[in-house]
């Protein structure tokens, strides 16, 4: 019977590994893109490709859309993996045409492999948070966490908007991506409480520990 289960799910999990495989391509393409617009004047669009906001929001919403915890893991690990590969093979093939994408001719393996590597740690995280599905109270906690992330990049972009006049879009991004998320979780928690009191305690932990060395 488990044997019959399990081929039937079979069909489902291979078609989410090609969902996110694909997605991550287009990802990593669409980012990989935005350095054609420049990263120090006021809208600094091409900052989505490096700062965190986007990809901690895509891959709550691949977490979330999973099925399992071992099917979140492998689908947040294809997605960033497709994402990374489509970012830097782009790069190589645009460095051939644009002097800005130029790395010498070679393909960046330190940065591919690096990315993977953080890519497989997102995987292994992404295996945890899927037990806010378990609806217990570790899964409040647990709902809070991204929601905290986006809190505390807001703010930080945000400050750095105000200090240096750029990443306008990240902050817009950032802080349209906190509301949702945030009022979207907060619907979905058992435990209102516990979620707000770990959304306020971890925002200015990940403010002060990541984001306001660099303001």
């Amino acid at each position: 019977m488990t044997i019959a289960v399990s081929t039937e799910k079979s069909p489902i999990y291979l078609k989410s590994y090609l969902l996110f495989i694909g997605l991550g391509l287009i990802a990593g393409v669409i980012t990989r893109l935005s350095d054609f617009f420049p990263n120090d004047d006021l809208w600094s669009f091409s900052s989505i490709a490096t700062l965190f906001g986007f990809w901690m929001l895509t891959v709550t919403l691949v977490i979330y859309f999973s099925t399992s915890n071992i099917n979140a893991a492998i689908n947040v690990f294809l997605y960033l993996l497709s994402m990374n590969f489509a970012f830097y093979f782009l790069k190589y093939v645009l460095g051939f045409f644009f002097p800005i994408f130029a790395n010498g001719g070679t393909f960046q393996w330190n940065l591919f492999m690096l990315y993977n590597i953080i890519a497989l740690v997102c995987s292994a995280i992404s295996y945890v948070l899927y037990y806010w599905n378990k609806e217990s109270k570790l899964s409040n906690f647990l709902y809070a966490l991204p929601v905290s992330g986006l809190a505390a990049e807001t703010i930080g972009v945000g400050m750095y908007l105000y200090h240096h006049h750029i990443f306008l879009f990240q902050f817009i991004f950032d802080f349209f991506s906190f509301l949702l998320l945030g009022f979207w979780f907060y619907q979905k928690t058992k435990n209102k409480i516990i979620y707000s009191l770990t959304l306020v305690a971890i925002t200015p932990i990940g403010y002060y520990f990541y984001y306001y060395p660099f303001l």
